[in-house]
């Protein structure tokens, strides 16, 4: 699907540099206990996944230079999420979100602070959380819940929404162009051959003891570990795409609103692109796009309605994935020849200081 740059959607511009931006990639781990690694006690406290994810043999983030930023909040459901994301995403802006909500929405069905529970608006709200980092301009990736312990005091529907919820965000990260991890696959799945182990004995050696130290099952050190590995394995799959190719415009062209084009990276292919255009003096124009959205098979077409001053111009463009950023593209030269036109307002004529966004 392809779309208009209309500026109520874009990112554009930046607050932090590019070259800080780019120099450091940063994760944003957000969610509740299990994210913020609370029932950690016997192995490593305090790191949860979002620490193994970060040291180690994982990403090694002081080599690397990235950084993990855990943003776990303790008994937190997913209305509680979706009011504090946007000012975890403004203070703490980074590339790729890591969205892992609903264990509390579906163990406590009702509380006196939250009498209205449903499946339906758990799902929506999971949803709008990533779709608030998209408009930031930061990969969403959708993770599953974990399993209850078998031994949990739960309800039949409760273990089955478990299930439910991880089908519904793996369809929903397909319709997106999101990743998706599948925690609940991965820590004690169903089989007689579970890492090595039954399932049962799979709860006993990533799962606290249920209910004695835990009521439904959050991850032990070593239930962590698997978390951790299974979201590196998901976000360094595939290996930072390379450099796009220009296509048009170029050369001379008659229209001061040009359509941007180009060839998408092969075999790996970013999700995100950012599109930089200069004129004589500096950048007009530098957003990141989204390419679920303007991409289809191996092109990108966006069709700006920036008016571009009569002059010369250079563009150029680069993908970036949950892995990292690619190289940049060859600029490519193109000159405006078009008559004198009268602007309707500031935003027409190329006035764009009133953009902003959280990342370059």
């Amino acid at each position: 699907m392809r779309r208009w740059l209309v500026w109520t959607l874009l990112v554009v511009s930046v607050a932090l540099g590019a070259t800080d931006a780019e120099a450091q990639f940063r994760y944003l781990c957000f969610g509740d206990s299990i994210t913020l690694g609370n029932y950690d006690d016997d192995y490593d406290p305090d790191l949860g996944y979002p620490g193994r994810l970060a040291f180690g043999s994982r990403l090694n983030c002081p080599a690397a230079n990235c950084e993990v930023i855990n943003k776990g909040k303790s008994g937190e459901k997913t209305p509680g999420g979706l009011t504090r994301i946007d000012n975890v995403l403004n203070n703490f802006p980074s590339h790729v979100l890591l969205l892992m909500e609903g264990t509390n929405d579906i163990f406590v069905e009702y509380d006196k602070d939250y009498p209205a529970w449903s499946f339906e608006t758990m799902v929506f709200n999971l949803k709008e959380m990533a779709r608030k980092a998209e408009d930031r301009g930061t990969d969403a990736v959708h993770a599953s819940i974990i399993r209850f312990h078998k031994d949990a005091d739960a309800a039949a529907w409760q273990f089955q929404d478990v299930e439910d919820l991880r089908n519904e965000l793996a369809t929903e990260a397909t319709a997106e162009g999101r990743y998706f991890v599948d925690i609940y696959n991965v820590l004690c799945p169903d089989g007689d051959d579970v890492h090595g182990h039954t399932q049962n004995e799979c709860f006993n050696l990533h799962y606290p003891p249920v209910p004695e130290e835990d009521d439904r099952g959050h991850p032990n050190g070593w239930g962590y570990d698997m978390m951790a590995d299974a979201f590196y394995n998901v976000i360094t799959w595939k290996p930072v795409p390379g450099a796009p190719a220009t296509d048009s415009p170029k050369d001379t062209i008659s229209t001061s609103t040009p359509t941007f084009t180009w060839t998408r990276e092969s075999p790996v292919r970013a999700t995100w692109y950012r599109l930089q255009v200069d004129d004589s003096v500096g950048t007009v124009l530098d957003i990141w796009l989204k390419a679920a959205d303007y991409c289809g098979g191996s092109s990108c077409s966006a069709s700006s309605i920036v008016t571009l001053g009569t002059g010369s111009h250079s563009w150029r463009v680069r993908g970036r994935n949950p892995k990292g950023t690619g190289n940049w593209s060859s600029s490519r030269s193109f000159t405006v020849s078009v008559s004198a036109a009268v602007f309707q307002d500031s935003f027409e004529s190329g006035n764009t200081s009133a953009w902003s966004a959280s990342l370059p």
